[in-house]
């Protein structure tokens, strides 16, 4: 029975959990993962690739150059200023290039899909971040952009306030475009889903995708897929790459002042990383800054917090005694034999000899008050009072028998048990007085 009663505690709890941890999982394993060689490739035909756009693009003329690292697309820049750098995983990409795409000479067009807060604090970019959403949202486009005509597209799972650069804000704040100082065109897409292979046909995503990097004559596609390690030097005859001595690697080593041997940049002063994802910049606190918040994603914490609320939600749902008792009606029938004998079986296992005696006597002293016409929670004294002067038996015999001290064995309990009825049923005319075992004295 404890067995059961803990099953009955833990099971709905065990189903809840099991459904969010389910559906959580099947959500991360269909997420993309940049690290994927097909993930938005140009190459690729899977679904998370993005073949179709590519050769869309080249159908309209668009010459589509592919690059492996952040390294070659500054070198092309610098070689053919106008282009559209599309850079598919900025997450993959050294904070120190971050800034120098977004410093890119004017004409250039650099477009970011679903950039999170650390990306763009590390291109030097004052842009308030909210979200993720659970799944990509596909609003109207709300705005005049070129990109905008054709139609809803997935581009909302990121929002972007891009107002510190009087930014053309689309589809919800899904998409931000906007310039920075005079130098390139940068543009933030709030999700990869108007890219892929698979999502192409689903809302106006492939059209929209293709207005986007239609602008230019030629697309740089930063086709990276694993993060890349800092610029081991400083060139001083790049006119686009920021003078900041403080990411230059140092060495093959990696022994530098600002990068570590994985290639994480430092802060000098702190020694602590300093990209998206450890930040010691403002806006954090101890505890969104700790190492145990930055092991794990938002989605997990959301969903630890779904569970909780989940399990407070189910507990309040089964407390049946929140508040007063309700009466409510049985399911069945039961004889009241068999009420009377598995009650009895529950005082006998407990060994409640006194609690089964005191429900003896409460019934007697009821019926009882009920023969005399006297109120129904008459005390047991004036009750033997009333039976004595009837029977003309001593007032400390009946008192006795109607509230005598506690019994110490089962045969006592027996007699007593038997002496209450006696009593009962000679006052209430149903037999002749008996004397009861053991209570000599009524006679």
């Amino acid at each position: 029975m404890r067995n059961r009663r803990w099953l009955r505690f833990a099971l709905p709890f065990a189903v809840v959990a099991g459904l969010a941890t389910t559906t959580g999982i099947a959500h991360a394993v269909q997420q993309p993962d940049p690290t994927d060689a097909a993930f938005l490739s140009p190459t690729s035909d899977d679904g998370e690739g993005a073949r179709l756009l590519a050769d869309e693009l080249t159908r309209r003329g668009i010459r589509v150059d592919v690059r492996t690292s952040t390294e070659d697309v500054l070198a092309a820049v610098a070689a053919n200023g106008s282009a559209t750098v599309f850079v598919a995983a900025p997450e993959l990409v050294h904070p120190a290039y971050l800034d120098r795409l977004v410093r890119l000479p004017a004409g250039v067009r650099v477009v970011l899909v679903a950039p999170r807060k650390g990306q763009l604090d590390s291109a030097g970019l004052d842009v308030p971040v909210a979200g993720p959403r659970w799944t990509a949202a596909a609003p109207q486009p709300g705005c005049s952009a070129p990109f905008s005509s054709a139609g809803a597209a997935a581009t909302l799972r990121w929002r972007y306030d891009g107002g510190a650069y009087d930014a053309v804000q689309c589809f919800e704040d899904g998409v931000a475009e906007f310039q920075v100082s005079g130098l390139a065109d940068v543009t933030l897409v709030g999700a990869v889903d108007p890219f892929r292979n698979d999502r192409a046909d689903e809302h106006a995503n492939h059209a929209f995708a293709t207005a986007l990097l239609s602008r230019n004559d030629r697309v740089l596609w930063l086709d990276l897929h694993e993060r890349e390690r800092p610029p081991r030097t400083q060139p001083t005859q790049d006119p686009y790459e920021q003078d900041d001595p403080e990411w230059t690697d140092g060495g093959a080593d990696g022994d530098g002042t600002g990068s570590d041997q994985d290639g994480e940049p430092r802060d000098p002063s702190t020694g602590q990383p300093r990209d998206g994802e450890g930040q010691t910049g403002g806006g954090g606190t101890a505890l969104t800054d700790s190492p145990l918040a930055r092991a794990f994603p938002p989605a997990v914490w959301a969903t630890l917090a779904l569970l909780v609320a989940a399990a407070i939600a189910l507990a309040l749902a089964s407390a049946r005694r929140l508040g007063a008792p309700v009466a409510e009606p049985l399911p069945v029938r039961v004889r009241a034999a068999e009420t009377v004998r598995g009650l009895g079986g529950l005082y006998r296992r407990a060994g409640a000899r006194s609690t089964s005696l005191a429900t003896v006597r409460s019934a007697a002293l009821a019926r009882l008050a009920e023969h005399y016409d006297l109120p129904a929670d008459t005390p047991a004294d004036d009750l033997a009072e009333r039976v004595a002067a009837d029977t003309g038996h001593p007032v400390d015999d009946v008192r006795h028998v109607l509230a005598g001290s506690v019994e110490d064995s089962d045969g006592e309990l027996v007699r007593a048990a038997t002496a209450v009825q006696t009593l009962v049923r000679y006052v209430t005319g149903q037999q002749n007085w008996r004397q009861a075992p053991d209570e000599g004295n009524l006679t």
